[in-house]
């Protein structure tokens, strides 16, 4: 589909759009946009803009078709609209919401599973939160809610969330002395906020080497409570004994079903950091794996994500051959329900490593061909472009692509920025010039007019024998697109 034209949306409708649109925190950002609007949000125009039908151009066929502006919008956006929608619910009109999620479910175009499923929720219980799944859950629901909506006179520990009811009163920061901002500014209350997206979002403000050292320190600094304390020993008697499958009882998988909802991330990854399951054996891991597959409901982004870190990122950091047939079958398990975790949790540190070897990038192109399911491939390209250009990202993009894994238009259009900045660089490589011809033969319909000078920039820096060839298919593009 053609890229939807945003100039339609004016004033704060086009700043929460934006807002939406800039990455995988978009929602997040949007909640802090409408918070600090001085009003009541537009919300009918807003979504009445979004379920227009515009006329726009079917994929391969080009023929010109009506669809709703919505889902012409790039796919990550239209997630992030859902995703604001369902933390925004005490805000956001009940008819608007059952009008945008009556579109996602109507439309027989939207195929991600994703967008269906949670447009059905809103669907038939707007403003509804599903039951915590144990006591303890609901006692910290009630922690964050009281951080979340402090008494009068007090300042909320998640700074940015102000309560509505008390007008602000800004002060101007002075040098000799530190002054806290204000906690009190007007805006709509918006109660329900994913806590976990609070310190992804946070995380996101540095780079992949800061967070990683980050996260390595508030995973030492983070004490285990008592009663996880003394599960300890069973757990590490089940994972390093190489006990057989019947060894996990009801028992065992009750504890670690129960280990999983009571601690925090931090603590899940602190408490599988002692257990030292990156020395377990890749049979253990894969048993280990099955039965966190079997888990219900499933584990949040945040918790799933130190799971990956703590079960196969030491194990394929050290990698000096190719990793075995059981630690790719136990990612594989992993990755049915978590694959996004698994991706955003091994790729960057595989590519970040100061010599990354043949073995790291054999595995992770593994990981694209035998362990993620074809929908999840698209997950490779935001972590592979997050870091800075090396032989290795090449070599993964370009079996990304072998497989017919294509991109988002964002993604694309960073992918082809970065091809531009890196040919000089990467000018006499092999492995450059093959990415770049793919780009040119297997994702032609994703090129724009404007996207023609940073594929020219490129091949003119070539310097392989790949050169002619690349012209060749250069020329071709300008002439589909022109």
């Amino acid at each position: 589909m053609e890229s939807f034209p945003i100039p339609l949306f004016e004033g704060p409708s086009r700043l929460l759009l934006q807002a939406l649109g800039s990455g995988p925190l978009g929602a997040l950002a949007s909640l802090r946009v409408l918070q600090n609007y001085p009003g009541t949000f537009p919300w009918n125009s807003f979504m009445e803009k979004l379920c227009t039908e515009v006329p726009a151009l079917d994929g391969p066929t080009r023929k010109l078709i009506l669809k709703p502006a919505l889902l012409l919008l790039p796919l990550h956006t239209q997630r992030n609209v859902l995703s604001f929608l369902s933390l925004a619910l005490p805000v956001v009109p009940v008819h608007c919401i059952h009008l945008l999620a009556g579109v996602v479910s109507g439309e027989n175009g939207s195929s991600d599973p994703w967008l269906l499923t949670l447009s059905k929720q809103l669907l038939t219980e707007p403003g509804m939160i599903a039951a915590p799944a144990s006591s303890h859950v609901q006692e910290r629901l009630k922690v964050l809610c009281a951080q979340l909506c402090p008494p009068e006179g007090t300042h909320s520990k998640l700074g940015w969330c102000r309560p509505s009811n008390v007008l602000t009163t800004r002060k101007r920061k002075v040098a000799s002395e530190d002054v806290t901002p204000s906690e009190e500014e007007e805006g709509p209350n918006v109660k329900r906020v994913c806590s976990e997206g609070l310190s992804t979002y946070h995380s996101n403000l540095s780079t992949p080497e800061e967070r990683l050292s980050t996260a390595d320190t508030e995973v030492q600094k983070k004490e285990l409570p008592e009663h996880i304390k003394t599960r300890i020993p069973r757990l590490r008697e089940l994972l390093h004994g190489d006990l057989d499958t019947e060894s996990w009882d009801e028992s065992s998988l009750s504890d670690l079903q129960e280990l999983c909802e009571s601690c925090d991330p931090a603590q899940l990854q602190s408490l599988f950091c002692t257990l030292d399951v990156s020395q377990i054996s890749p049979q253990s891991l894969l048993q280990l794996c099955c039965h966190l597959h079997s888990l219900t409901p499933d584990l949040s982004y945040l918790h799933s994500l130190a799971l990956a870190k703590s079960l196969f990122l030491d194990r394929t950091l050290v990698l000096t051959s190719p990793a075995p047939r059981p630690l790719l079958s136990a990612l594989s398990m992993f990755c049915m329900k978590y694959g996004r975790s698994a991706c955003s949790a091994l790729i960057g540190p595989l590519l970040l490593q100061p010599e990354t070897g043949s073995a790291h990038i054999d595995f992770l192109c593994r990981m694209v061909t035998e362990c993620l399911q074809p929908e999840q491939l698209s997950l490779f390209y935001g972590p592979v472009l997050e870091v800075p250009f090396c032989e290795g990202s090449l070599s993964v993009l370009h079996t990304l692509l072998e497989k017919q894994a294509m991109p988002s238009r964002s993604e694309f259009e960073q992918l082809l920025v970065c091809l531009s900045d890196a040919a000089e660089k990467f000018s006499k490589s092999v492995m450059f010039s093959k990415l770049l011809l793919t780009i040119m033969t297997r994702s032609q319909s994703l090129i724009l007019q404007t996207h023609f000078g940073f594929l020219t920039n490129a091949v003119n820096a070539n310097q392989t024998f790949l050169k002619k060839s690349l012209q060749g298919a250069l020329k071709k593009v300008q002439e589909v697109i022109t």
